[in-house]
């Protein structure tokens, strides 16, 4: 069964271009969807170009939304949320299931 399962983290410092570099690739070997969300902004962290934008613009304690779509995503929250502890405390996760279906939604 799809799942969505979200974690909320407080961004302590500004991100490294190497820890940007981290998030993606590790985004992009999972099987699912990883999203970012900050400020009434969203992006998918499987690009590149617009991971690295949206984390710039990220400032020191605001809170960082990281949102994983697919099946069994726990284990893959919990390795994203490792990857940016250096720079950001987990506040909270959050889980939601979803019925198997082939529609999509919007954030």
């Amino acid at each position: 069964m799809k799942e969505i399962i979200s974690s909320n983290v407080l961004v302590e410092k500004k991100f490294t271009m190497k820890k940007m570099l981290e998030i993606y690739q590790t985004a992009s070997k999972l099987d699912g969807t990883t999203y970012l969300y900050s400020r009434q902004k969203a992006v998918e962290a499987t690009s590149l170009s617009k991971l690295v934008s949206f984390l710039l613009t990220v400032e020191p304690n605001t809170t960082l939304k990281i949102i994983l779509e697919g099946i069994d995503v726990e284990p893959k929250l919990t390795l994203l949320t490792k990857l940016v502890s250096n720079e950001a405390s987990v506040l909270r996760v959050k889980r939601k299931h979803l019925i198997e279906t082939t529609e999509s939604f919007q954030i």
